[in-house]
């Protein structure tokens, strides 16, 4: 059903969004607080959170968008999916 290059470019925008979110996770996580740079951890975890719901409803919208395109397409009342004409007045 998808293509070679629809399959690896969805395998690499998936990629690349797991990546950015544990980079970002990991920052936080490696980060060494001294006095100067204090964190109030709650505030990050928040900020981590809202970062990562931005992420999940844009990659829930592509998905969705792309389920009600492919069902909108291919809906038999859709005239490119009619088949021409029967088989038997081809042979007449």
């Amino acid at each position: 059903m998808l293509s070679h290059y629809s399959k690896s470019w969805l395998l690499l925008t998936i990629a690349s969004l797991v990546t950015i979110s544990l980079l970002s996770l990991a920052e936080y996580a490696l980060a060494q607080e001294s006095a100067e740079d204090y964190v109030i951890r709650r505030v990050e975890i928040w900020s981590t959170f809202y970062r990562l719901m931005i992420i999940a409803f844009v990659v829930g919208a592509v998905v969705q968008g792309t389920i009600v395109y492919i069902i909108w397409r291919y809906r038999e009342s859709n005239k490119k999916n009619q088949p021409k004409g029967t088989m038997e007045s081809a042979h007449h």
